[in-house]
């Protein structure tokens, strides 16, 4: 069979082919390279007799001495299992890579080694559906047989360009038949249901969602909040516009009427320094609060659909109300709507002993343990001292600095 490698595919041909595809990571869709704007990017691809066949976003990091590194986040779009497919199209990257002076190619399957429930963590066990890890053991070896090299099975979410402990809230069962919004709140721990519905409805609890640009203003808010709250530093607001524009993306918010909480306390007996601080904001002008927003991205694939819910942040205010679990509840809703089999929660520590983990493993979800990160090297003079004295020395900077402030 004649395979042809192209580096420049359309667009529009690329995203067709994304489209019908399984499994696909919003990662891998023509899109990113917008929203990644500070990176390089090409839409490569795979033909035989003009049909395409495999296809992947490459982003290009440029380096020093003319050099760069090839990255293909959660990629390739490619049947795995293929090993012929799978060896042209990497023979085609690679020589792209040395025409680019690329001295590796990163990847990061969007297979994983295994799917457990979070159960686990309580000693207990539930039948869940496996997608992700199957004929992981064979797909490994085909890319090490292919002259890949597997970087290890850390655990730290750093130690990765993506985390590769990532835990999701299934949306069909076990068998693969879809869930409904009632089966999917009857799997959520007990106390996890005890907010909603009712619960929330009447403290005034609400919840929104939009794609409009000119509304993340109120999210910036909270993401402010949670950066100085948590000392860390998220994206900014350009960043989040461009996911808005590029996407099927919405943001979620989860709100409070302030007069009807109000009311609530008042005919509840309940906490006099929230009436106080509910009547401040009434004073202020306000009618409603802002307590919980995420930034959700649903995927162009038709199948083997997975929401991810990437950014999230919340007010310190009325924290016993617990919206951010509303708001789990919410994106949830969206997504069966929009058929899709995954809500992905995000990367928790491989450890799963972390604070991500203690409130993810509360919607009964399932810790994805991606397969991790493998390099094929282009250029093995610099791929040493790249990927192991300069982190080492970085590691070792860090240190002096962190004594001589100490």
């Amino acid at each position: 069979m004649k395979y042809r490698f192209r580096t420049d595919i359309p667009k529009k041909e690329y995203d067709a082919f994304v489209e019908q595809s399984q499994y696909v990571s919003f990662l891998q869709e023509a899109a990113w390279a917008n929203v990644k704007n500070n990176w390089e990017s090409v839409r490569c691809g795979l033909y035989s007799k003009n049909k395409l066949l495999a296809v992947c976003l490459v982003l290009v990091k440029k380096l020093p001495l003319g050099l760069c590194l090839f990255y293909v986040p959660r990629g390739y779009v490619i049947d795995y299992l293929d090993q012929e497919l799978l060896q042209q199209f990497t023979l085609g990257l690679k020589d792209f890579a040395k025409q680019r002076h690329a001295y590796a190619i990163k990847i990061d399957p969007n297979f994983c080694v295994a799917e457990t429930s979070s159960l686990v963590l309580d000693h207990k066990d539930e039948a869940i559906p496996h997608t992700y890890s199957v004929s992981f053991d064979k797909k490994h070896q085909l890319l090490l047989e292919l002259g890949y090299r597997h970087q290890g099975y850390k655990k730290k979410i750093v130690d990765y360009m993506q985390p590769r402990f990532q835990m999701v809230i299934p949306l069909i069962q076990a068998d693969g038949e879809r869930k409904n919004i009632d089966q999917v709140r009857s799997s959520f721990k007990k106390r996890i249901r005890s907010y909603l519905g009712d619960y929330h409805n009447k403290r005034g609890v609400f919840y929104e969602y939009t794609n409009r640009v000119e509304d993340l203003d109120q999210f910036m808010e909270l993401v402010h909040i949670t950066e100085e709250r948590q000392n860390i530093r998220l994206r900014n607001r350009d960043y989040f516009a461009r996911i808005l524009e590029n996407y099927d993306a919405a943001i979620f918010f989860g709100k409070l009427d302030l007069e009807k909480y109000r009311q609530f306390l008042i005919e509840t007996n309940g906490s006099e320094e929230d009436l106080r601080t509910v009547e401040q904001l009434m004073d202020e002008g306000r009618k409603t609060m802002t307590l919980s927003t995420a930034l959700v991205i649903f995927p162009s694939c038709q199948s083997g659909r997975m929401s991810e819910y990437l950014y999230a942040a919340n007010h310190l205010l009325f924290p016993k109300l617990q919206v951010s679990i509303g708001l789990v509840y919410e994106i949830c809703r969206v997504s069966i709507e929009k058929n899709c089999d995954y809500c992905n929660l995000g990367g928790v520590e491989g450890t799963l002993d972390d604070h991500l983990t203690t409130f993810k493993s509360r919607f009964n979800s399932i810790i994805l343990e991606y397969a991790g990160e493998y390099d094929y090297v282009i250029r093995k003079f610099w791929y040493y001292p790249i990927t192991v004295l300069l982190p080492l020395a970085k590691r070792i900077y860090r240190k002096i600095v962190h004594v001589f402030h100490s």
